[in-house]
Order: C-alpha cells, then structure tokens, then sequence
C-alpha cells in the first residue's frame, strides 16, 4: 500500500476517533500513525484536535503527550503506560497509546486529554477502525 494510500485511510479512522471521542464527552488530541513496512519504512502520521490541544490549566500539552504515546507504542510494540517498561528520554510512560499490526503495517494510535482509561478507549477504537480500511 502506498503512503499516500495510508494517510487517506488514518484521516478517516481519526475523524472517526473524534467522533468517538465526542460521543463520550472527551475533548483532547487524536493521534494516529502508521509504519508502512510495503514499499518504505516511512512513519505516516496525522491528529485531530477534539475540542483543546492544550489544558493551560492542569499544564499539560495534550499534543506532546499524544505524540510521546505514539512513539512509545512504536519503539515497545506495545500499549503505552506498560509498568514493565522503563520510559526511555522522550517518553512519558502514559497510558492511553495502543498498538497493532494490519497488512505489514504498525499501528500507533493514541488519545490524550481524558483518563487514561478513556484515552485507550479511543486510541483502540482508532485501531480497530483502522484496520477495516485497510482490509479494504
């Protein structure tokens, strides 16, 4: 599958994430990414601010720590906040960023702004909606 091809496909598994995330009443940053393991290894990602990209507030960058779920669920294959790993310079150890794999692809979808619970609610919904675009 080309790049181009995966970006059309996370643009709408995040509107759908946004819609999800406004169905619950959450408001935060949908994060989605995608390693094309077909032709490249480039890393496709693309967000979608739901309602605040930042809560000034609490003093939490909502985008930042979307996109450090995104990058820890690709360096560790697996859901962010896992307690068995020690974060590494650049990650924040939250949870709420998921992981999967779809046609030679690696998924990284993440939500922040929410509770964690609610964040991977999201994230995995992004996922699950992700790979049937893809699978078509």
């Amino acid at each position: 599958m080309t790049n181009e091809q995966l970006k059309e496909k996370l643009e709408l598994a995040l509107n759908d994430m946004k819609a999800k995330a406004i169905e619950m009443g959450i408001q935060g940053v949908a994060a989605a990414s995608v390693l094309n393991n077909g032709d490249s290894v480039d890393w496709i990602g693309e967000m979608k601010v739901v309602g605040s990209y930042c809560n000034e507030k609490d003093g939490f960058n909502l985008v930042a720590i979307a996109w450090s779920k995104c990058g820890e669920v690709i360096a560790t294959q697996a859901n962010s906040g896992n307690p068995s790993h020690k974060p590494i310079v650049g990650e924040l150890g939250y949870e709420g960023g998921a992981y999967d794999e779809c046609e030679g692809c690696k998924l990284a979808f993440a939500f922040s702004g929410a509770t964690s619970e609610e964040d991977l609610v999201v994230a995995k919904y992004g996922i699950e909606k992700m790979k049937g675009y893809i699978a078509k």
